[in-house]
């Protein structure tokens, strides 16, 4: 597919780093790209006391553990490309990803048994803040396509742009756009002394959400769409949205995670890697 070149995969070479592999090889095949495999080894701050020979004993032992992972995953007719650098891991991933012109990382998702591991959540946003690239965030075994995709919307241009990058990256034409927007609760009422006008009031925001959704939907020509209100708030909405309909990958559009006018920008985007079960496609457009 055109423009499809290049996948950066960040390896952190822990026990399910397998999957990743397994999900980069998949969608390399199905869109005729490159796969570049990229470790870093980061030492901290007392790695200028270690001589050059421990460097190169330790990338000798991350490409040996590399190799074996990739005996279990399908490489035939794939290019790919194993890169080992002493850095910080989401700037080697970032840099080695802008080099090459990637469209896309790819990234395993937290484990906590030990320091070098957990530390993954913060490097999974730093690549989101940094890379200006779109991630996915691989969190489950790697079962072929995956069957059961939704895109989150903000009812931004951004965010049907990332269902666009979605259905042609997996090539699929039929993804679901989900709209979700957070219902006045009693308390709000409450605070404002405006609990004998609850029922007015509610039904005003639902028919001005249904609206806004009915505009965007006419405007980018949507067939599969689902509007839904929740009074728990949009994280815990969109949690539990994920959990009832198992949606195996979910699809966000972003402006970049700093940026205060973006649908997925600083706690959203924290609480949705942490706690969604499912993969994640956090689209951000290239810079």
């Amino acid at each position: 597919m055109k423009g499809f070149e290049n996948i950066i995969v960040g390896l952190d070479i822990s026990k399910h780093s397998t999957y990743v592999l397994q999900k980069a090889f998949t969608l390399a095949k199905k869109n005729n790209s490159k796969v570049s495999i990229v470790h870093a080894i980061d030492k901290g701050w007392f790695s200028e006391l270690f001589s050059p020979s421990n460097f190169e004993e330790l990338k000798a032992h991350a490409i040996t553990t590399i190799d074996e992972q990739l005996s279990h995953v399908d490489t035939k007719e794939v290019e790919y490309e194993i890169l080992i650098e002493q850095d910080n891991a989401s700037e080697f991933v970032v840099k080695t990803a802008k080099d090459l012109d990637a469209y896309l990382i790819i990234i395993g998702a937290n484990e906590q048994d030990h320091d070098e591991v957990a530390i993954l959540g913060s490097t999974a946003h730093k690549i989101a803040q940094n890379g200006r690239i779109p991630m996915i965030i691989v969190k489950n075994p790697c079962e072929g396509d995956y069957k059961n995709v939704v895109a989150f919307t903000d009812l931004s241009e951004i965010s049907f742009k990332s269902l666009v990058f979605a259905k042609e990256l997996l090539n699929q034409e039929r993804i679901k756009t989900v709209y979700t927007y957070k219902q006045i609760g009693e308390i709000a009422l409450k605070y404002y002394n405006e609990d004998n006008n609850k029922e007015k009031i509610q039904k005003g925001i639902k028919e001005k959400e249904n609206s806004k959704f009915g505009n965007f939907i006419e405007k980018y020509d949507l067939k599969d769409t689902e509007i839904f209100e929740s009074n728990l708030g949009v994280n815990t909405g969109l949690t539990n949205y994920v959990e009832t309909n198992k949606n195996d990958l979910v699809v966000l559009g972003s402006n970049g995670v700093n940026n205060p006018n973006s649908f997925i920008f600083g706690s959203t985007t924290s609480f949705l890697m942490e706690n969604l079960k499912s993969d994640l496609l956090i689209y951000v457009p290239k810079k």
